[in-house]
């Protein structure tokens, strides 16, 4: 079977490894009735999870009057993630075929990363509880002082470095425009999972190269095999 030549995958959480919209939009509406403030619809709140933003700009997206509140604003953080732990875990899973997939990369020896908006801690408890915790060798979430997608700095800065690899050796899997973004402005391979949260037209239109409709869809690409993953540039 000849290979691509991806020796690292970076995944991204939302969307991409664990189907977490259930869980995201529960806490985001429980967080603004608990903080007192108006809860915006269902559709308003999917479609902010759409975009892949990172907490505080998607909690401003749905309550822009929060930027001139930083205060409130900080509150409606901390609330979203303990009720993300207390309530949200409940709600959320793997995709389906997410921990074959990982199995099979693990097996051959390539490094699956996670790259995430979301907090770190929300991750490494969601994969412990899915028994997939050893099959990711790092995550890299939303920390203080840390870039965050689509900052091609996480790439430059510690990827590249850490991992002693090379720009083609790396493919983004990801299913919203920030991940497509980031995987551009760093230089290198995207795949869009499609069977995601981001808008499809928006997704297409930046050209990734591979777009995939099941995260089983995925080792195809990886190992040069890919019948079933549509390249979108030859």
């Amino acid at each position: 079977m000849q290979s691509s030549g991806f020796k690292l995958i970076l995944f991204d959480y939302d969307g991409t490894l664990f189907d977490t919209r259930p869980a995201i939009i529960h806490c985001l509406r429980r967080s603004f009735e608990e903080c007192g403030r108006r809860v915006r619809g269902r559709d308003a709140v999917a479609a902010a999870v759409r975009t892949g933003a990172t907490l505080p700009d998607t909690l401003l997206s749905l309550d822009p009057g929060l930027g001139c509140d930083r205060g409130a604003l900080s509150e409606l953080v901390v609330t979203y993630r303990r009720l993300y732990r207390d309530e949200g875990t409940t709600l959320l899973h793997a995709f389906p075929g997410t921990a074959e997939t990982l199995r099979q990369l693990h097996r051959d020896g390539t490094k699956c990363i996670v790259i995430s908006n979301k907090g770190v801690a929300a991750i490494h408890r969601s994969l412990a509880a899915s028994g997939l915790s050893a099959l990711i060798d790092f995550v890299l979430g939303d920390q203080p002082g840390m870039p965050k997608k689509p900052d091609p700095a996480i790439v430059t800065d510690l990827i590249l470095s850490r991992y002693r690899a090379h720009r083609d050796e790396i493919l983004v899997v990801g299913d919203t425009t920030i991940d497509i973004l980031f995987a551009r402005r760093s230089g290198v391979t995207a795949c869009w999972a499609s069977y995601g949260y981001g808008e499809p037209e928006q997704c297409r239109a930046l050209e990734p190269k591979y777009e995939i409709s099941a995260i089983t869809e995925l080792a195809p690409v990886i190992f040069g095999t890919d019948k079933r993953a549509h390249r979108l540039a030859l």
